[in-house]
């Protein structure tokens, strides 16, 4: 870089023209890249890519590459917030379509988290596709227990707040206001309610399991007829790493899942 300023970006253009051109595949490149090594080399190769390809061109082979974006950028940006404000810069954010959706989605309920409000957000903002993507009830789903548990039972960290009756109260009826959006986009497909209970698991998980809260949130789904027993039993029997805390999971709703069981036999 002493001799040659712009080298980086010689480098990226060749690397970009070697990967277009199937010399070399883009996990190949990415490796000696890794853990935000030579940054921002990596993110000057994918725009050099993105200027010789398009939009579409990059993001399937990105995907295809199986690179974890993250773990390619120094330690002290790998958040997922941070991640999108860099590729906001460097006009590469359509590469994650869902991380936007995502960043979008928090900052509506903040603002205003009226359940109709938001349904309608969703409806004009997202493609059908989108609205019935995986990924994107998994971030719904997630972003909406983040909020209303944030307000509640989690509110300032406070483990006394897991068990106070009032704020329990609060959160059930904050969740219950949701329903009907809900259940308009889970619409009784299983794989999707799937989904939303992994996401259930996940919440408790980084929260720390605090004390009744899964069991708590499982029977409020059941009960106001957003997730059915045919998903909660699918999901007890079925084994997914993807998501962690599976084990202590089933074994905080595992009675109330027998009785589930044994109530659809009946």
């Amino acid at each position: 870089e002493v001799d040659v300023p712009l080298v980086r970006s010689y480098t990226a253009r060749l690397g970009a023209q070697a990967v277009v051109q199937e010399v070399v595949p883009l996990v190949d490149l990415a490796d000696p890249m890794n853990a935000g090594a030579h940054y921002p080399l990596f993110l000057l190769v994918l725009q050099q890519i993105h200027k010789l390809t398009d939009d579409k061109w990059l993001t399937n082979a990105f995907n295809s590459s199986k690179i974890n974006l993250q773990t390619m950028l120094p330690e002290c940006d790998r958040s997922e917030e941070r991640m999108m404000e860099i590729l906001d810069d460097r006009s590469l954010a359509f590469m994650f379509p869902l991380l936007r959706v995502q960043a979008d989605l928090w900052k509506k309920i903040n603002a205003d988290p009226n359940p109709n409000t938001l349904f309608k957000w969703i409806k004009d903002t997202l493609d059908v596709t989108m609205q019935a993507d995986k990924g994107f009830i998994k971030t719904l789903v997630t972003s909406l227990l983040r909020y209303v548990c944030g307000e509640t039972t989690l509110k300032d960290s406070n483990k006394d707040n897991a068990s106070d009756k009032n704020l329990i109260d609060k959160e059930k009826d904050m969740l219950t206001r949701y329903r009907g959006m809900l259940q308009s986009l889970l619409n009784e497909r299983s794989s999707l309610q799937l989904v939303a209970i992994y996401s259930l698991q996940v919440h408790c998980h980084s929260a720390g399991w605090p004390k009744g809260m899964l069991l708590r949130l499982f029977m409020l789904m059941y009960d106001l007829e957003i997730i059915d027993e045919e998903s909660f039993l699918k999901w007890k029997e079925e084994v997914n790493d993807e998501y962690p805390g599976k084990g202590k999971a089933l074994f905080q709703v595992n009675s109330w899942l027998t009785w589930l069981e044994q109530a659809e036999e009946g």
